[in-house]
């Protein structure tokens, strides 16, 4: 597995990328802390809603320009977490974040 932002390796934990594989496949769409869990941390008992935030937090300091203002993982209080491509990124010739599983 690999991700980039700007073009430069970005290293995660096997955990982030769970977390962020499951947002990137399901675009634009709000998935709950809960759901989370059950998807990235199904064996880990003591997973907690905190667990998950934290989670987003060390992925935002990865791939977000400024954290404090992500464009890629948006929370969207009350409920959830969702990701947002941005093509405009892409199309643009300056990938900010691409994803990839080797194997």
């Amino acid at each position: 597995m690999e991700l980039c932002r700007a073009g430069q390796p970005v290293e995660i934990t096997a955990r982030e990328f769970k977390v962020l594989k499951f947002l990137i496949s399901r675009p634009e769409v709000v998935v709950s802390r809960q759901k989370l869990i059950s998807s990235a941390f199904p064996k880990r008992k003591r997973a907690t809603y905190r667990t998950v935030d934290n989670c987003i937090a060390r992925l935002r300091q990865k791939i977000e320009s400024d954290p404090g203002q992500p464009v890629f993982i948006r929370t969207v209080h009350g409920v959830g977490y969702k990701f947002v491509p941005r093509e405009d990124a892409y199309s643009s010739g300056r990938v900010l974040v691409k994803v990839a599983e080797e194997g």
